[in-house]
């Protein structure tokens, strides 16, 4: 587990920043570099890693299963992410993608700050971030602007905020999706008990839900499509392989199509997240969700050391 009061001597506290919605600490470890979100002094979740060597080719396991959406919308257009974090993602598809059009939806301004300074995070006019909750977001944006590519990441320490969980937000996103988009969402790892209400909140929204897990089972990714026949794993392979030979990726697109987990986390008892907010309701929820110091936790996430 990791204690920042006992931290080996190699490693550096860059900084350290409480905000309301959350307690923010930047480590690097030689050259690699993190963002770890604190619940408490024994409770630590590490949100993003780099190599400083290579800041823009992801390093976690779970931002390499989120890119292989890319399987199912090769070349996006406009791509839509709900979390910052240390920018691994959208730099990688920046990189690879100059000309695609970027919005990052990241409620929290020492995030943002953070990922400037110390995560090669830079606004450009094509890759932009606003700072707003993410559902409020979707609530202003133009639905003549659709998304090919939509990627769920926003987490406050041990939990991703309910109003961020449930069926209705899923529908004001597929709201903004192109045809043929597709959406990917960080499902965290083991410790997330609740992947078949997972399954069954996406599965009441989009035609085809999808499961990527590593063989440890340290992350697990969703992705979810409009597809009326769901592909194979055999499909996926195929797909990744000419994926592949088109686009030289630093990490391998057919490693993670094998971790495809066809029909794991499907459970026919198993409910949807929902809520009914009224506009006030909403507007309340919102707030009490993305604090901080929330205690109540509807859709709680542990860590593991």
């Amino acid at each position: 587990m990791l204690n920042p009061k006992k931290l080996p001597s190699k490693v550096k506290v860059l900084t350290r920043v409480a905000t309301a919605y959350n307690d923010i600490l930047v480590l690097q470890n030689d050259r690699t570099r993190e963002i770890w979100f604190v619940r408490d002094e024994n409770d630590f979740f590490l949100q993003s890693r780099i190599n400083l060597d290579a800041p823009n080719s992801p390093v976690l396991i779970y931002s390499k299963m989120i890119l292989a959406s890319l399987l199912f919308q090769p070349e996006p257009k406009r791509v839509l992410t709900i979390g910052l974090g240390g920018a691994a993602l959208t730099n990688f598809i920046h990189e690879w993608y100059p000309q695609t059009h970027i919005d990052v939806v990241e409620i929290d301004r020492e995030v943002v700050k953070i990922a400037k300074k110390y995560f090669f995070f830079e606004e450009k006019e094509n890759y932009l971030v606003h700072e707003e909750d993410g559902r409020v977001f979707l609530k202003n944006a133009d639905a003549r602007k659709k998304y090919d590519l939509v990627i769920l990441d926003a987490f406050k320490s041990g939990s991703i905020p309910y109003h961020l969980k449930t069926r209705e937000y899923y529908e004001e996103i597929h709201r903004l999706m192109a045809p043929g988009a597709v959406l990917a969402s960080n499902l965290y790892g083991k410790s997330n008990k609740l992947k078949p209400r997972d399954w069954r909140t996406f599965s009441e929204v989009f035609g085809e839900v999808y499961f990527l897990e590593d063989p440890d089972e340290v992350a697990t990714a969703l992705i979810a499509v409009d597809q009326k026949v769901r592909w194979s794993p055999e499909k996926l392979q195929d797909v990744a392989e000419e994926f592949m030979a088109q686009k030289a990726f630093p990490f391998s697109l057919e490693e993670m199509a094998s971790y495809y987990r066809l029909g794991k986390f499907e459970d026919g008892g198993a409910e949807a997240f929902v809520d009914d907010f009224s506009a006030q309701g909403f507007d309340q929820a919102v707030t009490r969700n993305n604090l901080n110091h929330t205690k109540k936790r509807d859709y709680p996430i542990r860590s593991f050391s």
